[in-house]
């Protein structure tokens, strides 16, 4: 699960999403099971939590933010920033470092390559496809997992759910394929009505496309949290994955990362070259500030 929550997707599916609104009405009134007493079906919760992710999705207000990525050889920090139809990142640190005069380039090359409309077409397309299979998991979430309440105390608004493949679940997408073998815990703000932490193990071995596409591994692991980052506005924070498997019978899949998210601060609409400009303007600023530190 590369993505659980989803940064901005367009699109989508109005018919059902209205039919989805009109039959968990409930859900769009933030606080009122903070207000009342839980469900006595925890699934309920979380269906009505689920649905509220999904009436958000479409928030028009755009974001520049940091992006921090933890690998065993390597970290670096992206400035991010969202754009109408996409967002674009430019890496502005490597391991806590300024790039070098050639990774400098090395990345100034591969941003300008964007002002190309094919190649940003090309660009936004894979992340609409990305945001398109997170929908999917995100949908299926309520179905997919039988729920129960923690058997420990509510912590202010927070409640957390312990979650279990549900049996008589039918994956209706490959994506969906690896909740079969899943396990752990969800914590729902009831206050907001939001998803703040998954946190799931794999119990076993999952085949996708019956072993022939490959599988993941028993013990893989992800954890992903958000929270309101500006105002009522959530996004997610922190994300840790660790799995392994195979990919096309042959091919070994090592996923070892985490990702946190930062500074986030609201922007108006850019276009590429003034995007692009912007994330330059920060390097240099990121730059600056870590060589006078280094003078200090």
């Amino acid at each position: 699960m590369l993505n659980l929550f989803l940064r901005r997707p367009r699109g989508g599916n109005p018919q059902c999403l209205l039919a989805l609104v009109l039959l968990f009405a409930f859900a769009s009134s933030p606080g009122l099971f903070a207000q009342t007493q839980l469900p006595q079906n925890p699934n309920d919760l979380l269906r009505s939590a689920v649905q509220n992710e999904l009436k958000h999705q479409n928030d028009a207000q755009l974001y520049s933010f940091r992006q921090r990525t933890e690998k065993p050889k390597e970290t670096t920090v992206k400035q991010m920033v969202e754009l109408p139809d996409g967002v674009v990142g430019r890496i502005i640190l490597i391991n806590d470092k300024p790039l070098t005069p050639q990774q400098e380039r090395n990345e100034d090359s591969r941003v300008n390559r964007l002002l190309d409309p094919q190649q940003w077409r090309d660009k936004v397309k894979e992340q609409k496809e990305d945001e398109q299979r997170t929908t999917r998991m995100v949908q299926a979430l309520p179905d997919a997992f039988i729920y129960t309440y923690a058997q420990t105390p509510k912590s202010g608004s927070l409640v957390t759910l312990n979650f279990k493949p549900n049996p008589n679940f039918d994956p209706p997408s490959r994506e969906t394929l690896v909740f079969q073998g899943m396990e752990g815990t969800v914590v729902v703000d009831t206050a907001a009505m939001r998803l703040a932490k998954v946190d799931g193990t794999m119990m076993r071995d999952v085949n996708i496309g019956w072993g022939i596409l490959g599988h993941l591994d028993r013990g893989g692991h992800f954890y992903v949290e958000q929270a309101p980052v500006d105002g009522d506005h959530w996004d997610m924070v922190k994300m840790k994955l660790d799995f392994t498997g195979k990919a096309l019978i042959f091919k070994t899949i090592r996923i070892k990362q985490t990702q946190t998210l930062s500074d986030f601060h609201r922007v108006e609409k850019m276009k590429m070259p003034e995007a692009i400009a912007y994330l330059k303007k920060t390097a240099t600023s990121v730059e600056n500030a870590a060589n006078a530190s280094v003078h200090q």
